[in-house]
């Protein structure tokens, strides 16, 4: 059901409720009386306002109050619906602050109970009582109201939150690809243009052949790096590799014709997947930066440091003695260390990397054991 079908059916309703509870008289308090059309068209015309209760809660719930003052004008004729519809509307609609001038509506309800009184020979009790009714139904009137308001907005807040939750979800995918496509597809790209590079230069195997690598491999890193253009520069930590695969990538380093020298003093703790994924990232990001911005010739030290507490990783190079300039690759964006930086982050980690002794160092430290 559209929502102007379900309006048009409440504001019939009230009209109908209020016309079937009429009695039909029509002396006014002094004695005069009304023609018959005038209450019915008095009624129909006021209570089309309430298709505006939801926009305009305010001034419609005003309308229906004035309206049905009109009982002290005459005695019998006491409309109630319109107005417990628009203190409903109002407490439903409108902010806390507004929402209270619905109590309002308390006045209306003791004068059409003041007027029955004055022209009704009744018993006291049936009076009150009468009024008691009444003003329990303003009451649940608005009290129904401020429920349907309250779980409308925690409902909107839980929407919201949802909405916030996929954004993340989907930012954070995002985040894992661009950060998988440096850690794992360029850095390996990279090494494979390098060994094509150095073999190319030794004239070792056909140089034809190792021209179209070298030009297909710096291709594919250029695209990659494009692409990574396109993605959130914020990083997330990933999974796998693990401690285990270290050694294979220090075997491929080597092929790429860097002379690498691996130590790792201290016993070797079990480590949450996230810690050792964070740990070959640094190492690898050590290694390929060593690979593509240090001199022809440079030696590089990978060293791992365990302690009962805490796990020191160090990647130097040094420069050779003959070093040659360094092999022109393209540029990175500078993603590298910031992304490793923000890996370690999220795993306790810290990270440190400047200038010695003519090289790079990088470090990192991570927590590790019972603390």
């Amino acid at each position: 059901m559209s929502a102007t079908l379900r309006s048009l059916l409440v504001v019939a309703s009230a009209i109908a409720v209020d016309l079937l509870f009429w009695d039909g008289e029509l002396y006014r308090a002094s004695g005069d009386q009304l023609p018959m059309w005038l209450p019915v068209t008095a009624t129909i015309a006021v209570h089309v306002t309430l298709l505006w209760r939801r926009s305009h809660p305010g001034t419609v719930f005003a309308a229906q109050a004035a309206f049905s003052m009109v009982s002290l004008l005459v005695p019998l004729w006491q409309p109630i619906a319109g107005l417990l519809v628009a203190t409903f509307a109002i407490a439903a609609n409108s902010t806390v602050r507004t929402a209270r001038w619905g109590w309002l509506a308390v006045v209306p309800l003791l004068a059409q109970s003041h007027a029955l009184s004055a022209w009704v020979d009744s018993k006291w009790m049936g009076l009150a009582q009468g009024t008691v009714l009444l003003l329990a139904a303003g009451a649940a009137a608005w009290l129904t109201g401020r429920r349907v308001r309250i779980r409308g907005e925690r409902l909107r807040a839980w929407q919201a939150e949802q909405d916030r939750l996929r954004t993340e979800a989907t930012h954070n995918e995002r985040l894992a690809l661009a950060r998988e496509l440096h850690d794992g597809a360029a850095n390996t790209i990279t090494t494979v243009l390098l060994q094509a590079a150095a073999a190319r230069a030794t004239a070792s195997g056909d140089p034809a052949a190792l021209r179209r690598i070298e030009s297909t491999a710096r291709r594919a890193m250029e695209e990659i790096q494009a692409t990574l253009q396109l993605m959130p520069r914020e990083p997330i930590a990933g999974e796998a590799p693990l401690l285990a695969d270290l050694p294979a990538l220090l075997a491929l380093a080597s092929e790429a014709g860097l002379e690498v020298a691996f130590t790792e003093t201290g016993h070797r703790l079990e480590l949450p997947e996230a810690t050792q994924t964070a740990v070959y990232r640094a190492i690898q990001e050590g290694v390929t930066n060593t690979l593509k911005y240090a001199p022809r010739g440079t030696r590089c030290r990978v060293s791992l440091a365990w302690t009962t507490t805490e796990l020191e990783i160090a990647i130097v190079d040094t420069p050779g003695p003959s070093a040659g300039p360094p092999p022109a690759l393209p540029p990175t964006g500078g993603r590298g260390l910031a992304g490793l930086r923000e890996r370690l982050r999220t795993v306790g980690g810290v990270l440190e990397s400047g200038r010695q002794d003519g090289g790079y160092r990088l470090a990192a430290r991570l927590p590790v054991g019972v603390r």
